[in-house]
């Protein structure tokens, strides 16, 4: 399927397959009245999660740009039947899917691209942005899980551990504690305010597998260790976090999943040139916060993503959406 058809979260949002082996679903909010070679940003989620955060798109459009968003092979719109969710054996399968992705957008005419992803996401388009900067004019880094948990020591011994057991049998679950944290934080019927689907985002996550972890240690090892990315760079996260193994109530506004301090060392490494947004009260993905936390989000990011551009070509806004 290469065709646009509309997309489940409503009026205006469309969706495609991409190309490729294995190929994702690219969703677009693209107001009629958009400018050619308007800049584009492109969101990519994080692991267990699809694009779901309608407000992200009406926030793009309403400053004169396309908006798109992938939800990458085994996730979300993109979860096949007989399928295994969640699970991409490689790193390169994320960086094909955000390839085909980025064509598709080139294709339709967009100016400068700003590619956003948000935790593994993140991780996924910090290595993007440091392999082909040349697609890209800036990156924003959603709470980008960049390093692993316990450091990279630790990460190192993990992934040596993890070598065997995911050449025999990669798709094997590994017996981790389930945590619904994050999901207790913003889903509307534990007391948050999105509404989100239980087949393409379960309460505790899909099951973790053995290759998929090994892949993704590597892959914060190939970034550590690769050259720093060029391009302009945003930290977008929350400017406290709690990744303790009980409940507390104060996770509802902090960070819930990565540590904050070990992100910011991560970023400030992989990128030459970087700016952070902090956001007080914000939770793993500052952009599903409390109404007024996201609101200063947003306010900053869209402050960057003006400077950012501002040395790119020459673009016509369009009408306000």
């Amino acid at each position: 399927m290469d065709e646009w058809i509309p997309d489940f979260l409503g009026p205006g949002f469309e969706q495609r397959a991409t190309t490729g082996d294995p190929g994702g679903t690219l969703v677009r909010f693209l107001p009629k009245t958009t400018a050619d070679a308007a800049p584009a940003l492109v969101y990519v989620h994080g692991w267990s999660d699809y694009y779901f955060n309608g407000e992200l798109a009406r926030f793009t459009v309403r400053r004169g740009w396309r908006f798109y968003a992938l939800d990458l092979p085994e996730h979300g719109r993109s979860i096949k039947p007989g399928g295994l969710p969640g699970y991409l054996p490689s790193i390169e399968n994320y960086l094909a899917s955000i390839d085909a992705a980025l064509t598709v957008v080139r294709e339709e005419g967009a100016g400068p691209v700003v590619l956003m992803g948000h935790s593994t996401g993140g991780l996924a388009v910090a290595l993007e942005a440091q392999q082909r900067p040349e697609r890209l004019s800036a990156v924003v880094l959603s709470s980008p899980w960049l390093a692993p948990h316990g450091g990279r020591t630790a990460g190192r011994a993990l992934e040596r551990m993890l070598d065997v057991a995911a050449r025999r049998r990669p798709e094997r679950i590994l017996p981790l504690p389930a945590r619904g944290y994050f999901w207790r934080a913003i889903a509307r019927e534990a007391g948050g305010e999105w509404d989100l689907r239980a087949d393409y985002r379960p309460r505790t996550a899909f099951p973790i597998r053995a290759g998929w972890l090994r892949s993704i240690l590597a892959a914060q090892r190939q970034l550590a260790s690769g050259p720093r990315i060029a391009v302009p760079a945003l930290l977008l996260a929350a400017a406290k976090s709690d990744t303790g193994l009980v409940w507390r109530e104060h996770m509802r506004s902090r960070d819930a999943v990565l540590s904050i301090r070990p992100m910011r060392r991560a970023a400030a490494a992989a990128c030459s040139s970087l700016d952070e947004v902090l956001v007080p009260g914000g939770l793993h993905d500052v952009l599903l916060s409390a109404p007024a936390v996201r609101h200063e989000a947003y306010e900053r990011l869209g402050a960057w993503l003006d400077a950012a551009l501002s040395i790119a070509p020459p673009y016509r806004r369009s009408r306000r959406a």
